[in-house]
């Protein structure tokens, strides 16, 4: 569970559906690494040299779970 204000909330969750809208790689990591920023460092994510599609995937997924455990 994440804990936060409403308003970062749904700037999170505003920010995850924009990601994964996103085509381009290196705009999705620009997307999640601000999404990064937001969260508290507990969760923050340990993001590895090399990305792939799939682990922003993951990690959005993982995110956004924590995030409607708040709500």
């Amino acid at each position: 569970m994440i804990k936060m204000d409403v308003g970062t909330l749904q700037e999170i969750s505003n920010l995850i559906q924009k990601c994964r809208n996103e085509r381009d790689i290196d705009r999705q990591l620009k997307i999640l690494l601000v999404i990064n920023a937001m969260l508290p460092p507990t969760k923050k994510l340990h993001v590895p040299a090399y990305l792939t599609d799939d682990y922003i995937n993951r990690a959005l997924y993982e995110i956004e779970k924590a995030l409607e455990s708040s709500y």
